[in-house]
């Protein structure tokens, strides 16, 4: 059962999401760790979210708000304000947890070892809009992995993308993001977010997967609009500017490179992959 003050507190930010928001709550509450609240925050939506949300009878859901239409980085900050657990999960609100995620990466955060830790961060697989289960890249042999300063910015930089992945594949402590301040921004929320959290602590790489990212016309395509990939030079151009001593024009120009081939083959296999999935939907 939930504590008075739960351990974790996981937060999705909603908007016209009422084809997939009760997937995404269910694989939430069916977690195999369950000292968790469950706070929703609606940016004004004219579907049935809302009305989905509030048909759940969980304890667990602490908090629904139902906000005029703000935003996204308004509503994300909004989901997380009132976040009362140590630890803090963002999912978006079509997107999965699979059923041990909280659990291994609470347990990955209470190591002794990892108290100074400021996020954490799993593999994800990919869903399609019809549910079926895409695998993300393979889990190693080699554990969990911690990342310094250093070594995150330039994993960020020279990746020319978002290695950590999206908000549902991390978790975060409250006392960091309090530190860092609010999400901001607009393609690159999240990564910004990341990159503020790695300045008051390590980040710790979980070697598992433990989450699902929806691959729909209006997530992952749209999430590599050229404006995204701009700002992601933009956030990379930053880091470099900030941090002269720890990243080089070398690891900038690989990483636009990098970002541009990276952003033109997840493309074109998101497309392939809405398309035989709706292939199979129909012949079904």
């Amino acid at each position: 059962m939930t504590s008075s003050t739960p351990k974790v507190s996981v937060c999705i930010p909603t908007y016209n999401g009422e084809k997939f928001i009760a997937q995404t709550i269910e694989s939430i509450l069916n977690q195999s760790f369950d000292d968790f609240e469950l706070i929703i925050s609606d940016d004004g939506s004219t579907d049935k979210t809302l009305e989905i949300v509030r048909s759940f009878r969980d304890s667990r859901i602490s908090r629904i708000d139902s906000l005029a239409k703000v935003g996204p980085e308004a509503n994300w900050n909004n989901s997380v304000v009132n976040a009362r657990g140590e630890l803090i999960k963002l999912i978006c609100q079509d997107d999965l947890l699979y059923r041990q995620c909280l659990e291994q990466e609470v347990s990955a955060m209470a190591s002794p070892q990892n108290k100074d830790v400021s996020f954490c961060f799993g593999l994800r697989d990919f869903v399609t809009p019809n549910g079926r289960i895409i695998k993300g890249r393979r889990v190693s042999g080699k554990g969990d992995a911690r990342f310094n300063k250093s070594q995150f910015l330039k994993k960020v930089v020279r990746s020319g993308g978002n290695p950590v992945g999206e908000p549902m594949a991390v978790t975060f402590r409250r006392s960091a993001f309090e530190q860092a301040g609010k999400f901001h921004g607009d393609y690159v929320i999240d990564l910004a977010m990341w990159v503020s959290l790695i300045e008051f602590g390590p980040a710790i790489f979980v070697n598992q997967r433990l989450s699902a990212f929806r691959i729909s016309k209006t997530s992952w395509t749209a999430s590599l609009k050229d404006s995204q990939t701009n700002s992601v030079r933009a956030l990379a151009k930053i880091i470099f500017d900030q941090n002269p001593t720890l990243i080089s024009r070398t690891d900038l120009v690989r990483g636009r490179l990098i970002g541009s081939v990276r952003a033109f083959v997840r493309q074109t296999a998101s497309r392939l992959i809405l398309f035989v999935d709706h292939f199979f939907r129909s012949a079904g």
